[in-house]
């Protein structure tokens, strides 16, 4: 009987702080994304309400502060995103000034304890526009309230805890990242970057019962990551749906500025179900029994990761968009248009240009991270007006040619590999193996000189996989002999292609 009412006890203990613990994240979220805070914008008055609110959360709940203080002040120009102190804020006064608010969970273990979880959100969202509030209560007054809850669960149960757990809003997301980079420096000026053995971005956690279930993206980056978000998923009886590395270019989260460190990382998120970066997007929308599921989810995780006997192993790989090492080889398929022309080199007049095709295999040699060598093998469709021998004024006649294409370019990459601007400069060769000139009244006639080459440059957009290329080919010799009073012409041609590297 005894052991009956205690089992009895300890449930309605468990339910009982399961409600509290919901009714708390419900209550942070309604008032991050109240339209009194006005959409949170980074650096405003209004984001500073919400960093104060945090700030009261993490000392009510007795929170241990980073480094001896909640506030970690950062700019974004002169400073490189590094923190300041308020002694320093005469000198950044023409500067908008971001917080971030960061706490830390000692760990029990004398050695374990100077390894570090970083479990982060960002607080801040896109403000007031054209006199709408964007409230963000998805984005991401969910993930900061979740932070909140995960900090004052994991102090219940420090005792746990072999390896230290830093917590942190970060402002300044939307603009760019700039809280996490400001974290990831701290960490970096500090000497504790490489201890970080985990770094979780829970961004955008509210919509649960919609997304049907949580997406945990990076396990590729932790050496047995998948069996162990398994584990705990199983145990909290949430449905996980993971991914081994962040692969779109158009989204990103505070894991980036950890991962291209050598961080293993996991954005953690319902993905984009709810009103993303819409004036809708308000707390009445919000999943919080998901919400209190997806907290006691990374309590636990959390929790184990921190653990002794828990192996935090790197793998070393990173996702492209996170590297900051360009690969020695890199190949990539694209497809695109083709623009070409007849010139005519002798005569005051070029035909307009046509479109055409081009496509292949692209490969990328890269001897550092500014320096490389590109040849392509690619299929080119190429179409051209051609004046006609009778009437030079009327209708043209009309050249096809389908040939290989081999320009090979030595490329300068301006920026980090994830995103930089490359600028090449070359030649090519040409093998054209069908082609004709249809001739006004005169029939069909084939094309002169199979082999082709001349000169080629370019300049390439890459945004991680990416490549968004604009190439202008100048033929050296001609392709169209003279027909009566027209002169021999050559083939120009500009292309614009699309490319995905594997």
């Amino acid at each position: 009987m005894k052991r009956l009412i205690f089992a009895l006890i300890l449930t309605a203990c468990f339910v009982a702080n399961a409600q509290n613990q919901q009714t708390r994240i419900e209550k942070h979220v309604k008032y991050l994304a109240a339209d009194s805070l006005r959409g949170r914008q980074a650096g405003s008055a209004d984001a500073r309400k919400a960093a104060d609110y945090i700030e009261r959360e993490f000392e009510q709940m007795g929170l241990q502060p980073l480094d001896g203080n909640y506030k970690h002040y950062f700019v974004l120009f002169g400073n490189a995103g590094k923190p300041i102190t308020e002694d320093d804020f005469g000198t950044y006064a023409r500067q908008t000034i971001y917080r971030n608010v960061a706490g830390v969970i000692e760990g029990s273990d004398p050695i374990l304890k100077n390894e570090y979880i970083v479990v982060g959100g960002h607080y801040d969202h896109l403000g007031v526009k054209n006199g709408e509030v964007y409230n963000g209560a998805d984005d991401n007054a969910s993930g900061t309230a979740t932070v909140i809850e995960v900090a004052r669960a994991l102090l219940a149960r420090r005792g746990e805890l072999s390896r230290s757990v830093i917590v942190c809003a970060f402002d300044a997301e939307e603009i760019g990242l700039y809280g996490s980079k400001a974290l990831s420096a701290e960490l970096i000026a500090s000497k504790k970057i490489g201890q970080v053995k985990m770094m979780m971005s829970i961004d955008m956690v509210g919509w649960l019962k919609q997304g049907k279930s949580l997406d945990l993206t990076g396990t590729g980056t932790l050496k047995n990551c998948n069996e162990l978000l398994s584990e705990v998923a199983k145990a909290s009886r949430l449905n996980i749906t993971t991914h081994s590395f962040e692969q779109s270019i158009f989204t990103a989260t505070d894991t980036e500025p950890f991962a291209s460190h050598g961080v293993p990382t996991l954005a953690v998120t319902t993905g984009l179900k709810s009103p993303y970066h819409k004036p809708e997007d308000d707390a009445e929308l919000i999943d919080y029994d998901g919400m209190n599921v997806i907290a006691d989810f990374i309590t636990n995780l959390t929790v184990k990761m921190a653990q002794g006997q828990q192996r935090m192993e790197p793998t070393g790989r990173l996702a492209p968009k996170h590297a900051n090492k360009r690969k020695p080889l890199e190949w990539g398929l694209n497809v695109g248009y083709d623009m070409s022309n007849m010139n005519f080199t002798n005569t005051m007049f070029n035909c307009k240009s046509q479109m055409g095709l081009m496509t292949g295999i692209s490969t990328n040699w890269n001897f550092s991270k500014y320096l490389g060598l590109q040849t392509d093998v690619l299929y080119e469709l190429a179409r051209a007006p051609y004046p006609n021998a009778d009437d030079i004024f009327g209708e043209p006649d009309g050249m096809r040619q389908q040939s290989v294409v081999v320009p090979m370019q030595l490329r300068v990459m301006l920026g980090d590999p994830s995103q930089s601007l490359n600028i090449g400069f070359g030649g090519f060769y040409g093998y054209r193996f069908a082609g004709k000139l249809n001739l006004a009244g005169s029939g069909v006639e084939s094309l002169d000189n199979q082999h082709q080459y001349g000169l080629v440059w370019s300049i390439e957009e890459r945004l991680a996989n990416l490549s968004l290329d604009f190439t202008f080919y100048y033929q050296m010799q001609e392709c169209v002999a003279q027909h009566g009073i027209v002169p021999a012409g050559t083939k120009n041609a500009f292309t614009f292609t699309l490319g995905w590297y594997l």
